[in-house]
């Protein structure tokens, strides 16, 4: 049937319409962002998600919302065996010939690969890789943006930044201003890996980070503008160039080159504004996508002000969680990428030590390259392995699971920052001992029935609270046993202060915390849990074949090889879920034998406990001190062997010995999922966590930069398969 043209015409206008009006209601509910991948499992997400749906669209990695878990599934259940079919499905994509590798990376990465890559598959292999795409992804979210930079600008920065390595015809030479371990390390990575004769590296300079803080945080519509006009090229093999470009004119191009890039420091432009030192987390909101929680929230400034006045409702405790995590599986991460993303959590800014108050603070807002150990997720530093893992030593075997204690160990320095005596409460290692501490648990479940609403669940150090309502449905805060049940298995404690040479030293945090004694090696490794903060000692935990709980804001190069639920346990950035987890693996295991730890019951109405700002809490401390008056009877200090003790004096008693084997009744755990975990997390990092494979990463990445940088990088790659 033939249709006159004015309505042909009327009809595409309105087909055309009603596509543009689709395009801008889809642009408005969801910002445009990079997809990224999920280091967990490898899935596809966007940098941020919409309010109340923050978990991956993918099946392996979340549970849709209103999805009801099998009758009497707990959800951990439920999350370990998602991620066990995850695993086996991305081992499914191993690698086993170069034509194959070759053929993988032109359909993921959209480029042909660089120069050497042979060079490259031929030293995995020598050295028993296991070869799987996905392993490298952080190496192309990182040169991402680069791909639109000049090329010879990228060259004249990394020449002129201290420190750097400089790599010419295969050796190694340092500039640098001062040593530094960490730089020291890496020169010793990359020596390691040029010995080799199979190993060819191009001329190239490779700037270094040395900071412990986050470097570089260039604001989300930079990145997204540098990333949209980043080309991806394939041009035929007959095109192509094979040989990188060398650095002779290097010299020449920065003869009179006179940059540096401009770091921001913790003051503001005006040093007397009322504003005081400048928030860490004000540089990282722009980094942020639109849309994103961290965007629509704001910087909580009254924390950071010079001249006091921190509001309560922006204390320590009471920015922590009186429910279960938003985008959580009731109440357990359920989406590894969102729990580890700090765009995701407003609270944050005021509840982690790296954002509160680093301990040197100098960010870069601009992009040019800079490798560092480790960064943010929206972080732009280019990663290498870090310094902690390359130095970690191989372990003797560790022993059998069932010899060892159901004991989670844990021992640490105070947090090295910057004014800790002022921010201490915010810190997350400091939380961490404190909800691991029997006493400190004591006292808040005190506290839930005290009837007074601003001081409801929370902790001695007013630096964490339980749930009022126990959304976990822990048995043992139901029985109110949770301080019991926690002394039973926490093995935890402060090893030092870190407040030497900073203005009001540790003395308040003294108050509330006993310096603990190391352990032999072999005393730790009979525990079968431990912790991993900022994936501090991680490698060795997992070496170590431990069930290792993980709570990070960090990337490192390995994350997108590790699976959530299996080889490790994901823990939120607040801790709320501690309990829920430790009670699914270990079930109520009760001490026997009574409460034999040091209370302080009776005294809780005695101590004037509420949220506090940290300059009200010195005061009312200053003010106990100088009437005399104490929490507990005896004023006497003991440094606690078992590290569950507070620096609240005990009873006059002799301090009770270690609880490596503490009698237990009711168990009702998951023995077999922790070990399974353990043993999965040592097998893999075994088999793609070695050194081995910290070179190979590097190897990788040094070639794929060395391309970036170079002016025939659109046509320079190898092509030797397809001629």
């Amino acid at each position: 049937m033939h249709i006159p043209s004015f309505w042909r015409a009327l009809w595409y206008l309105v087909l055309l319409a009603a596509l543009t009006l689709a395009t801008v209601l889809y642009t408005l509910s969801w910002s445009h962002g990079v997809a990224l991948k999920n280091p967990g499992f490898g899935h596809v997400l966007k940098p941020w998600s919409k309010p109340g749906n923050s978990g991956n669209a993918s099946e392996s990695t979340a549970i849709a919302e209103g999805v009801v878990l099998p009758a009497g599934m707990h959800p951990i259940s439920h999350l370990t065996n998602i991620a066990t079919k995850s695993f086996a499905k991305m081992t499914k994509n191993e690698i086993h010939t170069l034509d194959q590798a070759a053929a993988m990376y032109r359909k993921k990465r959209g480029r042909h690969p660089p120069p050497l890559f042979d060079a490259w598959y031929a030293y995995a292999t020598s050295h028993n890789a296991l070869i799987i795409e996905d392993f490298w992804d952080q190496i192309y979210d990182d040169l991402g943006p680069f791909w639109s930079q000049d090329p010879v600008l990228l060259r004249k920065q990394a020449h002129v930044l201290y420190p750097r390595m400089q790599v010419r015809d295969g050796n190694i030479d340092v500039k640098a201003h001062s040593e530094h371990a960490k730089l020291d390390a890496w020169v010793d990575m990359i020596e390691e890996l040029v010995k080799d004769a199979r190993v060819k590296l191009p001329d190239m300079d490779i700037p270094l980070s040395t900071s412990s803080s986050p470097a570089m945080l260039v604001p989300w519509e930079a990145i997204d503008t540098a990333l949209s006009m980043s080309r991806k090229m394939m041009p035929e093999p007959r095109d192509m160039v094979t040989a990188y470009s060398s650095l002779d004119d290097i010299e020449g191009l920065t003869g009179d080159y006179d940059w540096k890039p401009t770091w921001l420091g913790p003051r503001l432009t005006h040093p007397d504004s009322w504003l005081g030192p400048r928030p860490l987390w004000s540089v990282v909101r722009p980094a942020c996508p639109p849309g994103s929680p961290a965007r629509q929230s704001k910087v909580l400034n009254d924390i950071w002000t010079s001249k006091g006045g921190t509001s309560e409702v922006h204390s320590p405790a009471a920015m922590l969680p009186l429910g279960l995590p938003d985008g959580s599986l009731k109440g357990y991460v359920k989406n590894w990428t969102s729990a580890v993303d700090v765009c995701q959590h407003p609270n944050i800014q005021g509840l982690h030590s790296e954002l509160v108050s680093p301990i040197d603070m100098a960010v870069s807002t601009s992009l040019f390259p800079l490798f560092a150990g480790s960064k943010m997720r929206l972080g732009n530093e280019i990663l290498l392995p870090g310094v902690s893992d390359w130095n970690n030593l191989a372990l003797s075997d560790p022993p059998d699971w069932e010899s060892r204690s159901d004991t989670l160990y844990y021992r640490t320095a105070s947090t090295s920052a910057h004014e800790p005596a002022r921010y201490w409460r915010r810190f997350q290692r400091e939380r961490l001992v404190s909800m691991l501490n029997a006493t400190h648990v004591e006292i808040a479940e005190a506290s839930i029935h005290s009837g007074n609403e601003s001081t409801v669940g929370v902790g001695y150090a007013n630096n964490f609270r339980l749930l009022p309502a126990n959304e976990y449905h822990l048995k043992a805060q139901t029985g109110g046993e949770l301080a019991e049940w926690v002394y039973g298995w926490a093995n935890a404690g402060l090893l030092e202060f870190n407040c030497e040479g900073q203005e009001g030293d540790c003395e308040e945090m003294k108050e509330y915390f006993e310096v603990v004694q190391s352990t032999p090696p072999e005393v730790e490794a009979q525990s079968k849990y431990a912790v991993s903060i900022d994936d501090d000692s991680l490698l060795h935990n997992f070496r170590s074949a431990k069930a290792t709980l993980r709570s990070t804001i960090r990337r490192q190069w390995y994350d997108s090889r590790l699976v959530p639920w299996l080889h490790f346990i994901p823990l939120d950035h607040t801790f709320v879920d501690l309990y829920g987890i430790m009670e699914y693996f270990l079930g109520l295991n009760v001490n026997e034998g009574g409460k034999d730890f040091a209370h302080a019951i009776g005294q809780v109405q005695k101590h004037e406990h509420h949220f506090n700002t940290p300059e009200s809490q010195h005061e009312e401390n200053q003010k106990a001190h100088g009437s005399g008056e104490h929490f507990a009877e005896n004023d006497h200090s003991t440094s606690s062997q078992s590290g569950n003790e507070p620096h609240i004096p005990r009873p006059s008693q002799p301090d009770p010995a270690p609880h490596p084997h503490p009698p237990k009744r009711s168990t009702g755990g998951h023995d077999d999922t922790a070990r399974n975990i353990a043993e999965a997390g040592k097998t893999w990092a075994d088999k793609v966590l070695r050194k081995e494979d910290m070179l190979i990463y590097t190897y990788r990445l040094l070639l794929e930069y060395a391309r970036v940088v170079d002016d025939k990088r659109d046509r320079l790659g190898w092509v030797s398969d397809l001629k």
